[in-house]
């Protein structure tokens, strides 16, 4: 399944992504659940930071196997460490 994802960059500007994505997306900062929208959009919130997560699965077939599913989570917000780190790592490229 295809989503909509709208991200609003420091310039409060939008990009729209096009991600396969059938999970919704954890916040652990706020500690909510962002899902799709009724148009089939997710809209992520601006400078949060998205990683690649996981979360078991509650099946008994999944649990002996000790399976997980990717999920996408927020870990944090950008801040101006983050700014300092990115540009710190593209100045090394």
């Amino acid at each position: 399944m295809c989503a909509r994802v709208f991200v609003k960059d420091q310039s409060h500007n939008w990009t729209v992504l096009r991600l396969t994505i059938s999970a919704p997306v954890y916040d652990l900062v706020n500690k909510t659940i962002i899902r799709k929208n009724r148009k089939g959009s997710i809209v992520i919130p601006e400078n949060a930071v998205v990683v690649a997560g996981s979360r078991k699965v509650e099946s008994s077939f999944a649990q002996e196997h000790g399976l997980s599913v990717y999920t996408p989570m927020i870990v944090k917000y950008r801040d101006e460490r983050t700014d300092a780190r990115t540009a710190l790592e593209e100045s090394l490229r």
